[in-house]
């Protein structure tokens, strides 16, 4: 890689591209890896597109393996149909607009639906970003699993077989029309190696499952690795599936707790494995994340269908309900982030960060030493005990 040299990139843009303080701002995938590109001015540039830039090529941030700011814009190659989905999303999201003309009500409503981060406000994405709240607006297994559920409940009545068919097609739907992003990746392929598991009458053991998931989204794309979203959506799936259920059985025993508990306990599950990565790369310390997810996270899925339908019928009073709801959720989220120890500022990139890790690990044996807890499937833990096994 030429870093400090001119030279000539082309790649796919990976992303949506964002416009902002007069810059189009685009994610190239190219054969370096992925390259943060500014071009100067405002560019009607798609998802999907190919684009060929020339210019000086600049040490990398983040994830991204380089960047150039103001490039040359050799050449743009559209795909020859436009992609369909993509198409569908941004009907709907003009149509959502007029409806919620607010830029920061449609911008959040449209990134909980869609995942389009890109439309947020930069003074919400920071206020979300100071209490905790990042992960609400990035499509991934919470939204799936909506989709599913709905497959389900749509296609139940008639068949297993329907119900697979019927949630693989709106699976890759949603899929396609949020894009398939690092962590959109590994919700879709554990939401899809779940369903096929259903259809079997099977369970994965979640240790098994997150093995594969992560083995399969390398084999795709390998740069997932140094992917900060995908590092992200893997820490926050594997407290889930791991500790919750530990809190669970220590604080309950064998029953379940209430809704808001359950909120509660997942928030501190996810948050548990995520916070060493996010205060690595980060450098800030979200102190009112607990509140902030218990607070805002009952509103998520109810906000989510009332944008869908609302974009998809187009009635104001759909369009007041979904904008009343927003302006609450809004309204909270800044009046948290504007108390003066909403987050804690610390050194970047600071390896001592990573020494929560091991502690979080010996707080999670010690867990299952106490409660005893067993990942195993129902179904195996029978047929162990009938054998005499337990």
């Amino acid at each position: 890689m030429q870093v400090g040299h001119n030279v000539s990139l082309s790649g796919v843009v990976a992303e949506d591209v964002e416009y902002k303080k007069g810059y189009t701002r685009v994610q190239l995938e190219t054969d370096i890896g992925r390259v943060y590109v500014m071009l100067a001015g405002q560019k009607a540039l798609d998802r999907s597109s190919k684009l060929v830039v020339e210019g000086k090529l600049e040490e990398g941030f983040g994830t991204f393996a380089a960047f150039m700011k103001e490039p040359h814009l050799v050449s743009i190659e559209r795909p020859n149909q436009k992609d369909f989905a993509l198409k569908v999303r941004d009907w709907f999201s003009a149509r959502f607009r007029k409806l919620v003309p607010d830029e920061t009500e449609h911008g959040l409503a449209l990134s909980y639906l869609l995942g389009q981060k890109v439309l947020l406000t930069i003074s919400l994405k920071d206020a979300l970003r100071l209490v905790g709240l990042s992960h609400i607006v990035v499509a991934s297994g919470f939204h799936l699993a909506v989709v599913v559920n709905v497959a389900k409940k749509r296609f139940g009545k008639i068949s297993r077989f329907a119900t697979f068919a019927g949630a693989t097609i709106m699976l890759l739907g949603y899929i396609s029309i949020t894009g398939f992003t690092p962590s959109m990746m590994r919700a879709g392929l554990a939401t899809f190696l779940s369903l096929c598991a259903w259809y079997y009458g099977r369970h994965f053991h979640p240790a098994r499952l997150i093995l594969y998931v992560m083995a399969l989204s390398l084999l795709i794309n390998p740069s997932n690795v140094n992917n900060l979203a995908w590092q992200l959506s893997f820490a926050s799936y594997t407290g889930i599936i791991f500790i919750t259920p530990l809190i669970t059985k220590l604080l309950y025993g064998e029953k379940q707790p209430g809704f808001f508990a359950s909120i509660i306990i997942a928030s501190v599950a996810a948050q548990s494995l995520c916070l060493p990565i996010a205060i690595y790369n980060y450098g800030t310390i979200p102190g009112l994340a607990i509140i902030a997810n218990l607070l805002i996270s009952p509103l998520i899925a109810p906000t989510m269908l009332l944008t869908f339908l609302a974009g998809l019928t187009a009635l104001p009073l759909l369009g007041w309900l979904v904008g009343a709801l927003l302006k609450i959720q809004i309204a909270v989220v800044e009046c948290l982030a504007s108390i003066p120890w909403a987050s804690m500022d610390i050194a970047q990139h600071d390896g001592r960060v990573l020494l929560l890790w091991p502690a979080i690990i010996i707080l999670a044996v010690v867990t299952f030493r106490i409660t005893r807890h067993s990942y195993r499937p129902t179904y195996a833990l029978e047929k162990s005990s009938k054998n005499g096994k337990i």
